[in-house]
């Protein structure tokens, strides 16, 4: 088993944990299962992204595709399928869509993370070659070594940051799914921010790698939640006071 492998089977145990640790006793089972079911849907999403972008290798190597443990996952696609498991259980269950996001942002924070330090050890999502101090050695696909940009411990370090000032802001947001919304939009700003720093061959359209167009759709539609709760609290605190006519 790849080093990425392990790590992000780390990520997935310590995100488990902080989910179960963070929700009422009473509900823990049904927060545990939405997160084993949100992990499988960003694994699939993951794959199919990392399949369709290289159609042409697994076309002739179909075998491959079910071998996630050898590695390609997007994480594009891991975010996409994990969003849309999240809206799909919450057309099953009680819990609106913005309760299970929020309570599953530390397992998808925990997953990032190690799924940056991954890609450390495992040289994938390596950054251009640079002269500069703060260069460090790191080896390429290849297996050429050289002083890189360290795109992956920037993502990691950036990730937990946003983590920790949601976390730390949690009390005062009272607005189920805002956390989430937030946290969606950092994740895919830092995404689409290093994708300019990274050297990992990829395709490339319209001057921008596909994971920068991913970034930038999930950013939209980040925001474009962000302004639907703002304004659904907005215009239900009206309708509470009988601001609106009717």
């Amino acid at each position: 088993m790849q080093p990425f492998s392990i790590l992000l089977g780390l990520g997935v145990l310590l995100g488990l944990l902080m989910t179960v640790w963070r929700v009422p006793e009473k509900e823990t089972s049904h927060y545990l299962d939405a997160a084993l079911w949100v992990l499988l849907g960003a694994l699939v999403g993951g794959r199919l992204m990392t399949v369709a972008v290289n159609f042409n290798y697994y076309q002739s190597h179909a075998g491959e595709i079910v071998q996630v443990w050898q590695g390609g996952l997007s994480g594009i696609g891991a975010m996409t399928g994990g969003m849309l498991m999240i809206f799909i259980l919450a057309l099953w269950s009680k819990y609106p869509a913005g309760t299970l996001a929020d309570a599953l942002l530390p397992l998808a924070g925990a997953v990032t993370i190690t799924a940056w330090l991954g890609c450390w050890v495992d040289s994938c999502s390596y950054g251009y070659t640079s002269e500069q101090w703060w260069a460090l050695p790191r080896r390429d696909e290849w297996g050429v070594s050289a002083n890189r940009v360290p795109v992956q411990l920037i993502g990691a370090t950036l990730t937990l940051v946003i983590i920790w000032l949601l976390d730390w802001a949690a009390k005062r947001i009272s607005i189920p799914g805002l956390m989430a919304a937030i946290g969606l939009f950092g994740l895919s700003t830092v995404l689409f921010l290093l994708s300019y720093l990274r050297a990992d061959p990829t395709p490339i359209w319209k001057g921008l790698r596909l994971e920068a167009w991913g970034a930038i759709g999930l950013m939209i539609f980040s925001l474009i939640v962000l302004v639907v709760l703002l304004l659904r609290k907005k215009f239900g605190k009206r309708d509470e006071r009988g601001d609106l006519p009717g």
